[in-house]
């Protein structure tokens, strides 16, 4: 018979190493993925107003009596992807898996340019609309040839445009190359890449403007 001080002790069950090895590597794993979310960014000013050149700009501009048709870019195949790719030192490139493009790069690009180019100008973009017969468009297309960011240092843009007046021939083609500082991380490198293009849209509504004034434009400098 039992004695009332004796107790019934069920046996204890050891976690052997193994296990608690994986369990650890599990919630590391698992706090690695939420503390590390996406983050997304875009060329487009979110301002709403073009912030440069001499063109008229944002709401005061007038309604041109000429549409324009922006094409989409062409990007090199090294930076056409949903993750920004940063250049480091040494001909070096990284991919950043969790600092990603809001929409592809070329779409980015086109669509940036095509908001500053309306915003400047007044005119709309009709690119893949019906438009109205005798109505002047001015077909723009670029291909950039050059696309670097370093954080830290500073963003590099290269591109050739030209500039259509349809019904017509061309009226312009010139070559953009310029470079911004980028003093910190991926979101400053990102502004000046906004920056960059921006001062592209800018050489290109100044041609198209100058063009629907009678006048020869001429590439920038």
């Amino acid at each position: 018979m039992m004695r009332p001080t004796e107790m019934i002790r069920s046996p204890r069950r050891h976690a052997t190493p193994m296990a608690g090895a994986a369990l650890a590597a599990l919630a590391l794993t698992l706090a690695g993925c939420a503390s590390s979310p996406s983050s997304f960014y875009t060329l487009t000013d979110t301002s709403g107003v073009a912030t440069s050149g001499s063109a008229t700009t944002g709401a005061n501009a007038p309604a041109a009596p000429y549409a324009i048709e922006v094409s989409p870019v062409a990007v090199p195949e090294q930076v056409d992807r949903p993750q920004i790719v940063v250049t480091r030192g040494g001909g070096r490139v990284d991919i950043l898996e969790e600092s990603r493009w809001a929409a592809p790069l070329k779409n980015e690009l086109t669509s940036t340019i095509s908001r500053d180019l309306t915003q400047r100008l007044g005119a709309m973009d009709v690119y893949g609309l019906p438009r109205a017969d005798g109505l002047a468009v001015y077909r723009v297309s670029t291909s950039v040839q050059r696309f670097e960011s370093a954080p830290g240092e500073q963003a590099a843009l290269t591109a050739v445009w030209s500039v259509r007046r349809v019904p017509g021939e061309i009226v312009l083609t010139c070559r953009f190359a310029g470079t911004e500082p980028a003093s910190g991380g991926v979101t400053e490198v990102v502004a000046a890449q906004r920056r960059l293009v921006d001062r592209l849209a800018d050489g290109i509504g100044n041609a198209i403007a100058t063009s629907a004034q009678g006048a020869t434009p001429r590439c920038q400098g």
